[in-house]
């Protein structure tokens, strides 16, 4: 048995277990309606196949689907209304994010609604409660843009007069921390306590020339006051004097006419303290005082009009600084806004409060909707269809799997007779393979024993050439002949 007659199996492929079957064809057959009913019932998940059954439903299903469509439009809207706070306008490329958050929140809603299937009230409240978390949060996404629309005349309002009380506290804070030489009749301003960000070095103010003028000010205000005792002292005396002179009666007069001691002496009193107080000199030098001052008040009055111009164009530029990073108005702005009109209005706060609850209510509507209608014929069917799907595949899986092990089975005899048939074949081929030798080494020692037979049969010859006597039973000199026995021929 040469090498080429073994035995050759064909590896069959294992057949693979049939898929589980679909369930059952529905003997009613779904309507071919391709108008908005069947779009709007699609965007609840519902099953058209299934919805023939019970036809009665397709109106309930149909209005659910609007109230899906409705919630995403809504979230559309209120997603426009923020990205036009953010970039200060309407952009036509506004659409493209604002279409992909609509189908967003509406394959969101579809699959709460769709999720929220089966006929058992504790089945129905697990599934609930996590969707209705979801509803919510997202209700909350989707309120607040439109709140900020709703109030946007107020909060516009509120950031505009913030953003002019900025400017003006600027202005205050400048003018406070660089001050100028002022008019004593006015207030002077208070400084507020770090006036660090706000000092202008660019300002000068006539320091000097301010002070020579408050001093010179304090200098005729104190001789005023000097002058103004001294002259009314000087006409009480002089008075005095007269009414003695004059002979009329009161406190400290003689009542007598007449140039007499009294009246002589009322009289160099009077003169004596006009000698001893230089009424006259104090108003020369009053004067003098006050032209001094009138022409330091128009020195500081010129350098005060140079220094108020630096400081009004300073703030003019810090101003429009503080303006050009004030920018638009931003969606983070209005929500600060926001919240400074609920803090100081009550009952702004619960208006808001009750405008969020309605959207995000609004926004619940689809999971709540489902849940208020409570188990419908559809539902039911559909328990009955996934309990009568289950039952099926799993009587699907066991026979494919029967069918694997049966499978695994002959797979497992065949490989054992294919190794049987492959060690008897090698054994075979062993044992012919030793025969085969066996032959050769046969040949072999015949054909030695033919090489050591021709030297003896020459001797032979060259004897009967000389005559010499034939050996008497084949013996040559007392020997032996050559024999060959078994043992020779094996090596």
């Amino acid at each position: 048995m040469n090498s080429s007659d073994r035995i050759e199996f064909s590896e069959e492929p294992v057949a693979e277990p049939e898929a589980p079957p679909d369930g059952y064809e529905s003997v009613a057959k779904a309507p071919d309606d391709r108008g908005p009913g069947r779009f709007l019932r699609m965007l609840t998940g519902v099953d058209e196949q299934m919805l023939a059954w019970v036809p009665t439903e397709r109106a309930r299903y149909t209005a659910l689907g609007g109230v899906v469509l409705g919630t995403a439009v809504l979230a559309g809207f209120s997603l426009w209304n923020a990205l036009s706070a953010v970039f200060g306008r309407n952009h036509w490329w506004l659409a493209l994010p604002v279409l992909a958050w609509m189908l967003f929140v509406l394959n969101l809603d579809r699959w709460l609604v769709a999720t929220s299937t089966g006929s058992q009230w504790r089945r129905r409240a697990s599934v609930l409660l996590p969707r209705l978390v979801v509803a919510v949060f997202l209700g909350i996404v989707v309120a607040e843009p439109l709140v900020l629309k709703i109030f946007h005349t107020a909060i516009e309002q509120h950031i505009q007069d913030s953003r002019e009380k900025e400017l003006d506290d600027l202005r205050g804070n400048i003018v406070a921390c660089n001050p100028l030489p002022t008019d004593p009749r006015t207030t002077p301003v208070v400084p507020p306590t770090d006036c660090r960000p706000f000092v202008v070095t660019a300002v000068t103010a006539p320091s000097s020339v301010a002070g020579q003028l408050a001093a010179a000010k304090r200098d005729a205000a104190d001789l005023q006051k000097q002058i103004g005792a001294d002259t009314a002292e000087l006409r009480r005396l002089r008075e005095l004097t007269r009414r003695e002179c004059a002979g009329e009666r009161g406190a400290g007069l003689s009542g007598r006419t007449g140039e007499g001691p009294r009246c002589r002496r009322l009289e160099r009193d009077a003169n004596a303290y006009e000698a001893s107080h230089p009424i006259a000199e104090n108003n020369a030098r009053l004067a003098a005082l006050r032209t001094t001052i009138t022409e330091l008040e128009r020195q500081v009055r010129t350098g005060t009009e140079g220094a108020e111009r630096q400081r009004a164009a300073v703030i003019d530029q810090r101003v429009a600084e503080m303006k050009s990073h004030q920018g638009r108005i931003g969606f983070l702005e209005r929500l600060d806004a926001l919240g400074d009109l609920t803090d100081r209005k009550p009952s702004l706060l619960a208006a808001t409060w009750l405008i969020r609850a309605f959207f995000i209510l609004i926004d619940c509507l689809p999971v709540l909707v489902k849940f208020m209608t409570g188990a419908t014929a559809y539902d039911r069917l559909v328990d009955q269809r996934i309990a009568s799907t289950e039952r099926l595949y799993e009587k699907a899986t066991r026979s494919a799997e029967t069918a694997v092990g049966e499978d695994l089975d002959i797979q497992r005899h065949r490989a054992r007779a294919r190794g049987d048939m492959e060690r008897r074949t090698i054994d075979f081929e062993v044992r012919r393979h030793t025969a085969d030798l066996e032959a050769e080494m046969n040949k072999a020692v015949q054909a030695l024993a033919r090489q050591l037979r021709r030297p003896t049969a020459s001797r032979h010859r060259a004897g009967d050439d000389q005559s010499s006597p034939r050996p008497r039973n084949g013996h040559l000199n007392g020997t032996q002949p050559l024999e060959m026995t078994q043992s020779d021929t094996d090596i």
